[in-house]
């Protein structure tokens, strides 16, 4: 896995959101700015 450096781009991706929909980021950066969190989950390293 290749970490990002602050202020770089992210890569494409998909996800599931809670209400069951999948949305790509290229497809939500067409409508609108996206300011992306990335934290590790309860009980894991990091």
């Amino acid at each position: 896995m290749t970490l990002l450096a602050p202020g770089q781009p992210a890569p494409d991706f998909s996800a599931a959101a809670s209400d069951g929909r999948t949305y790509r980021l290229s497809e939500v950066l067409r409508e609108a700015r996206v300011l992306l969190v990335f934290y590790p989950g309860n009980n894991t390293p990091g």
